[in-house]
This record gives structure tokens, C-alpha cells and sequence, in this order.
């Protein structure tokens, strides 16, 4: 639809130059089924400690640079240079090239024969994936207007959670059905139940790059009204220029995620491993509930945060979208600390829901905090960067800190439950505190850059 037509045909006119919602919501549901294939290898290894650590002899620092660094690295560095082709090229191709990248390295991790070859397919994996936030945000940007933008991520959000939750559902049932002995696969032989999982995370690449290729147009790029050319993407150094606008906002914004990707990669990579620890709970039967636990509340997490968010913009809050992110970090601190050293396993998967709830909530805000306070040929960098630091201190660092702990410093009738509960304290208070101090510099910062920033349209203002 053309910015006349639009007028014409009485649409707001903010909304002008954007597409149809039918073609915005086919996109997104690409997206969305692009984003949870991603996330099915996420949490696999998670369920996978015992068989990996029998056969390749890992301690459990080891393991965790297989769940964490070893994917975290390559994802986050990786990403700063895609995040400027974001800017400036294709991002349909570019997510079409990274499917593909990531799907080939999956599966070869199935073939893995030593603890190199698993931590060089995790390192594939990292690169292909690197380039699908920044590119998925810059597409739904220029497909839906700010005011409905909240909601619209959210929806694209709801597949990260349920991919999540569907990692550990896959690996579960995968798990429970195979026998011990392993599976014969026609074409490669007998493999154990650890290696079928990754073959069948990996299996619907493919597909979904057909689907790509067939059901998504590249959109116009826009800010608002405004269509900015890809000839107008900027530097590098234009970009650092912008965030010394307004260095205490955004030092925060870009780096609270990090705190939730912390907490919720030190939770769910050791959850299965505590369970059937702490508790006699096989990994095959708490990988089933904690993926049902992790898909439900992680998408009623990011609804409720994008209606919320866009609610309380409307309602001309300052810092609304911020102010989602402070609630759904409240809610999840106090669970982050309990739920590991509960003597009852129920008590312990109950406060984990409501953890990831709380973590969604806050994670909902992420995407459209940031896309308001950026311009559009700034956006893929500054994803970028937001992920480089939730890659190294949450992806990477969670797993790797609650290991630390256990290996090196608790004593070992300490538990693992401590190693996990200590590794959360000083996220949540360094989150809390992040957000609470971030709201007036986020509103000031908004303020400057938005200055007549229309209001929804039918609301006051």
C-alpha cells in the first residue's frame, strides 16, 4: 500500500507506506517458525549432560563451554559484523543464508567423534544464528507501525519461548522413546539418543528455507513515515556518535538483557542435571515438563508484556516500555534464587515458571525500548550490540558461572542447587538497580529523540 492510497483510504497517517496487515502477519509468521527452529538445539544439551559426559569424559566446566561460550562466542562476535549488513543489505537473504548455515551445523554436531568437533559445530551453529534477531527486528520495524509494534514482537517473541520449551520437550521425549542401545537411522547407522535429537533439530531447515524464499518480500524501510533508503545506512562511527547522546541510557538498555539471559541460561542449563540430582527425576521426564512450563509462561510472559507495553505507551507514560521491563524483573528475582535449593521438586518447577514468566515479561520490552530510541539504519547494530553482551555475560557466562561455583569453590556437599542460586544473587540485584535508575535517563533520552512522536491512534495526545 502507497502512502496516497493510505490517506485515501483513512488510515492514520503514521501508518502510511507500510504494508497490509495480511502481509505483515505472513512475514511474521515466517519469522516466527524461523526464530523457534532456532531455539530447538538451545536447551538440548541441558538434557544431554550424562551421555555427553559419558562419552567424551567431560567435567561439568567443560560441559558448560559446550552449553555456553562455545556458542556465545561465535553468536555474539558474529553478530556485530552482520548487524551492519543488517543495515544495509537484504535481511530476507541474510536470515535465508544464516538457516542454512545453522541447520548444517546441528546436524553435524550429531556426528561429533571428540569434544573439539562438538565445540566447533556449537561455534557453526553461534554463526549461522547470528544474524536472525537483528534482521527479524529490522523487518517487523518496517512492517508495522510503533503503536501496534509492542504487541507484534510480542507475537514474534512467543517463539522464543516456545522454542525453548519445545527444545526441552524434543529432548525428553527423544529420550524416553529411544532405547538405551541407540536408534538405527537409515542411511548413518546406529546412533545414541543424543545424536538423533540434534538430526531432528536440524531437520527442518530446509523447509523453512523454501518457505523463506517463497512467502517473504523485503519491506521498504521506514522510520515512522519516513522510507529511508538503504543509501543511508551509517557508519560505524555514526553509531558510536548516537549512543554518546545519551551514554546512562543507553548503557542500560543494551545491557539489562544480559542480566535475563544470565539468569534464565543458569536456570534452564542446569535444571535437568539438578532435578535428577537433587531430586531421582530423569532428564527424559524434566525435559517434558520444564519444556510444557518454559512454553507456557514464556509466552504468556511476552503477550502480556507487548499489550502492556503498548497499553501504557498510549497512556503517554514516560518510559512505558521500560517500565514492563522493571515489572517482569521483579517477578522473576525472588523465584531465580528460590526454586534451586527447594527441598520439593513440584515447589522448584513451580517457581521456574513463574521465573520465566517474569524473565519474558521483561524481555518483551527489549526489541521496541530499543527500536525508539534508534533510527532505522542504526537498529541492526545496535541489536547487535545488545546481543554481543547478552551472548558473553548471559548465554556464555550463566552456565559457565554456576559450573565454576559447583567445580571450584562450594564444597561439594554444598549442591548444585547453591552453585545456581549464588550465581543469581548479584544478577538480580545488578538488574533491579539497572532498570529502577534507567527509567528517567530512558525518558529524557525518548523525549529528545521523539519529540513529536504521535500518540496511538484514539488515545489522548
Amino acid at each position: 500500500m502507497n502512502t496516497t492510497d493510505a490517506r485515501t483510504a483513512g488510515v492514520p497517517p503514521r501508518a502510511a507506506g507500510y504494508p497490509s496487515l495480511g502481509t505483515a502477519g505472513v512475514v511474521i509468521g515466517v519469522l516466527f517458525a524461523v526464530t523457534l527452529m532456532a531455539q530447538l538445539d538451545r536447551q538440548l544439551p541441558a538434557l544431554l549432560v550424562r551421555p555427553l559426559r559419558a562419552e567424551f569424559g567431560l567435567s561439568d566446566t567443560a560441559f558448560s563451554l559446550l552449553q555456553g561460550y562455545a556458542f556465545a562466542l561465535s553468536f555474539t562476535l558474529a553478530g556485530l559484523p552482520l548487524g551492519r549488513w543488517v543495515d544495509r543489505s537484504s535481511r530476507k537473504l541474510l536470515i535465508l543464508a544464516g538457516l542454512l548455515f545453522w541447520s548444517a551445523a546441528t546436524a553435524l554436531f550429531a556426528f561429533g567423534r571428540s569434544y573439539e568437533e562438538l565445540l566447533l559445530a556449537r561455534v557453526g551453529v553461534g554463526i549461522g544464528e547470528a544474524v536472525l534477531a537483528p534482521a527479524a527486528y529490522s523487518l517487523i520495524a518496517d512492517l508495522v507501525p510503533s503503536y501496534q509494534r509492542g504487541r507484534a514482537l510480542a507475537i514474534y517473541g512467543v517463539s522464543l519461548a516456545i522454542g525453548s520449551g519445545a527444545s526441552l520437550l524434543l529432548g525428553g521425549w527423544l529420550l524416553a522413546a529411544i532405547p538405551a542401545e541407540g536408534l538405527h537411522v537409515a542411511g548413518f547407522g546406529d546412533l545414541a539418543a543424543w545424536r538423533v535429537a540434534f538430526l531432528a533439530a536440524a531437520a527442518p531447515g530446509l523447509p523453512l528455507a523454501l518457505l523463506l524464499m517463497l512467502a517473504v518480500r523485503e519491506p521498504a524501510r521506514q522510520h515512522d513515515t519516513a522510507v529511508v533508503a538503504p543509501a543511508d545506512a551509517s557508519s560505524l562511527a555514526d553509531f558510536f556518535a548516537h549512543l554518546r547522546r545519551h551514554p546512562g541510557c543507553f548503557a542500560r538498555l543494551l545491557a539489562f538483557p544480559s542480566v535475563l539471559s544470565y539468569l534464565g541460561y543458569a536456570a534452564l542449563g542446569w535444571a535437568p542435571a539438578l532435578f535428577e540430582r537433587s531430586h531421582g527425576i530423569a532428564p527424559s521426564r524434566s525435559g517434558v515438563v520444564l519444556g510444557v512450563l518454559v512454553a507456557l509462561a514464556g509466552a504468556a510472559g511476552m503477550l502480556c508484556g507487548g499489550a502492556w507495553s503498548d497499553r501504557w505507551l498510549a497512556g503517554a507514560r514516560p518510559a512505558a516500555r521500560l517500565r514492563v521491563a522493571l515489572l517482569g524483573m521483579a517477578v522473576a528475582s525472588a523465584p531465580a534464587l528460590l526454586w534451586p535449593v527447594l527441598p520439593s521438586a513440584a515447589l522448584g518447577f513451580g517457581l521456574i515458571a513463574v521465573m520465566v514468566f517474569g524473565i519474558s515479561l521483561a524481555q518483551s520490552a527489549v526489541p521496541t525500548s530499543i527500536q525508539a530510541v534508534f533510527p532505522n539504519r542504526l537498529r541492526g547494530q545496535a541489536f547487535a550490540c545488545y546481543l554481543l553482551m547478552s551472548g558473553l555475560l548471559g548465554i556464555g557466562l550463566g552456565p559457565t558461572a554456576v559450573a565454576l561455583l559447583a567445580d571450584r569453590v562450594l564444597p561439594r556437599e554444598a549442591g548444585l542447587g547453591m552453585a545456581i542460586a549464588m550465581a543469581a544473587a548479584p544478577a538480580v540485584l545488578l538488574g533491579l538497580w539497572m532498570l529502577a535508575s534507567g527509567l528517567r535517563p530512558y525518558a529524557r533520552c525518548d523525549a529528545e529523540l521523539n519529540p513529536t512522536a504521535p500518540a496511538r491512534p484514539g488515545s489522548a495526545g
